[in-house]
């Protein structure tokens, strides 16, 4: 049973409205209120986005990673002698979202770039993730926030090693950032059996992709695979995400809305289970609701 459908980021409707970004030059050549100005411009669309969401019956969303772009770079925190998490006009705003978030019961979520990389074979690359997965729990954590997906990372040639180097990363990291932290399978290197064998050594709550699963399916899911996911929520309700091949299933690239057949085959395997399914597709808010009418009517 489906409860909440959502989407990441970007609200079409709200163009020309968008979030922006920065760039170090600009830091150094205007001063650090100008990056404040960007976090605070940044804040507030979210919080407009999140209200639009609740007057359009979304409760599901993915904040941007983005909402405060260089938080964690070098020159930023080694030049000021300033932190977001301390700045009390930024901490205002963010307490309005978590009241509002709090009154609706939404669920939030954020996805790290690429770049965030816990199995990495260079020290550095991992300290960097760490330190932006710190970044993202804190934020998580000031708007009432529930889940950071990750992906396992690279394989480097060597895939069980990958996964070694994962588990011992994920086992050192602070205990707040690893209870906010979910593992979703790719397309490409780890399937969702590979997600639930680290799950086992972890307990990460598990974040089934389809589309992932159909790109890069080893073995169909079975039932003690479904119970697996669920059970490693450990009571929560489990998210999922759901997106459409821009030209059919194991296209890895995204349509702009869903399939209804491909939701159906979601919703089937499903069906035991309360689920909450992230849309992920190029029309963000517009898929959500063009699927919303699709369900009603079907119902």
């Amino acid at each position: 049973m489906i409860r909440y459908l959502g989407y990441a980021c970007v609200n079409e409707h709200l163009k020309p409205k968008t979030f922006k970004t920065c760039r170090l030059a600009s830091i150094e050549k205007y001063g650090l209120d100008y990056l404040r100005e960007r976090i605070l411009h940044n804040i507030d669309l979210t919080y407009e986005i999140l209200q639009w969401n609740v007057k359009n019956g979304i409760y599901l969303y993915r904040m941007s990673s983005d909402l405060m772009p260089l938080i964690t770079h070098p020159l930023i925190l080694d030049n000021y002698d300033w932190r977001w998490y301390l700045d009390q006009e930024i901490l205002y705003k963010l307490d309005l979202i978590k009241a509002y978030v709090i009154k609706h019961d939404l669920r939030l979520s954020m996805h790290p770039d690429q770049f965030t990389v816990l199995n990495s074979d260079k020290a550095h690359v991992v300290k960097n993730s760490i330190d932006y997965l710190d970044y993202h729990q804190r934020l998580l954590e000031s708007v009432g926030g529930h889940d950071i997906i990750l992906h396992v990372g690279g394989v480097y040639g060597d895939k069980k090693n990958a996964i070694k180097r994962f588990i011992l990363a994920f086992k050192a990291l602070e205990p707040k950032i690893k209870g906010y932290i979910r593992l979703e399978n790719d397309d490409k290197s780890y399937h969702i059996h590979d997600v639930i064998k680290i799950s086992q050594e972890t307990d990460i709550p598990i974040i089934f992709d389809i589309h992932h699963h159909m790109c890069y399916q080893q073995k169909p899911v079975g039932s003690q695979d479904l119970k697996d996911i669920v059970d490693s929520w450990k009571g929560k309700i489990p998210k999922v995400h759901i997106s459409s091949g821009r030209t059919g299933m194991k296209d890895r690239s995204h349509h702009d809305f869903i399939r209804y057949k491909d939701f159906e085959v979601l919703d089937n395997l499903f069906r035991d289970y309360k689920i909450d399914v992230m849309v992920e597709a190029k029309k963000k808010e517009k898929a959500v609701i063009k699927l919303l009418e699709e369900i009603h009517e079907a119902f």
